[in-house]
């Protein structure tokens, strides 16, 4: 559930087809704003709960159950009390699908008809979990099966044609506006940049584009640029000494002053307070 980016760039190892990892309350942020990826997205929900928005549509999922991103879905993730979270991630390849399914653009995977199927890759990946944790030898070989036979259930069981969907074309050109203005503020939100600019970015009035933004994502156009640059604001305050003004200025924040206002907003203490806490 540890996510570094917003159209992210997964880098998997050459041996393992997937980025593998554990989230805890005591080393996540609260929110994982909108973002999106080729490789698809497990995260198995050992103890709390994860609130979702997949393509708009609201997912909540408890202890033993998944929170499944297919490829390319926009999406983001929160939790309502961090400090009970537990959770197992699998990024898996979509690279790897495709050695197997040459048109798998074509179809995405849903999990609602086939309980035995779907219990059985829950199983799979606490198995992956356990050989990554340990890494005992030849760990990397172990875990390359196991997620191929993630990949034939996926495949056998779960996979349907995307037309099925029913998405018209206007969606699936808003949803691709929306990825793009997405990407622009990843570029940018270190940066100081108005509503107008990211509207001509994307061929659009910046009245159209900032109720559509809002009809597609939930939020206002700086709401969720706020939630961009706070969620890599806190990564470089926990990962690094910097001055709390540098992390401020480093990711956009005008100023300390609306830093400090935001992050108490949302982690409900001040900067140093929360790095000081994070490091004991």
């Amino acid at each position: 559930m540890i996510m570094n980016y917003y159209q992210e760039k997964i880098e998997t190892n050459s041996l393992i087809p997937a980025k593998i990892y554990f989230g805890c309350g005591s080393d996540e942020t609260s929110h994982y704003p909108l973002h999106w990826h080729s490789n698809l997205e497990f995260d198995l929900v050992i103890s709390g709960k994860i609130k979702g928005i997949i393509n708009g549509r609201e997912v909540e999922v408890g202890a033993g159950e998944f929170f499944f991103v297919n490829s390319g879905e926009l999406h983001e993730t929160t939790t309502d009390d961090i400090s009970t979270i537990n959770t197992v991630t699998i990024l898996l390849s979509y690279n790897l699908l495709k050695e197997y399914c040459k048109d798998i653009d074509e179809y995405y995977f849903d999990f609602r008809d086939n309980e035995k199927a779907k219990e059985k890759i829950k199983q799979l990946i606490i198995e992956c979990a356990y050989l990554y944790e340990q890494k005992e030898d030849f760990y990397e070989l172990e875990i390359s099966i196991i997620l191929r036979k993630i990949c034939s259930i996926l495949l056998k069981e779960f996979k349907k044609e995307k037309r099925e969907k029913g998405y018209s074309w206007v969606e699936e050109k808003s949803i691709n506006s929306i990825k793009k203005a997405i990407n622009f503020m990843e570029i940018n939100y270190c940066y100081s940049f108005s509503l107008a600019d990211i509207a001509l970015e994307i061929g659009m009035s910046p009245n159209y584009f900032s109720r559509f933004f809002k009809k597609y994502t939930g939020e206002t156009f700086y709401s969720y640029l706020n939630k961009m640059r706070l969620y890599n604001a806190h990564i470089e305050l926990v990962n690094s000494d910097h001055p709390i003004s540098a992390v401020a200025l480093n990711n956009g924040f005008p100023n300390v002053k609306s830093f400090i206002e935001a992050f108490k907003k949302t982690y409900k203490t001040t900067p140093g307070k929360y790095r000081k806490e994070y490091q004991e």
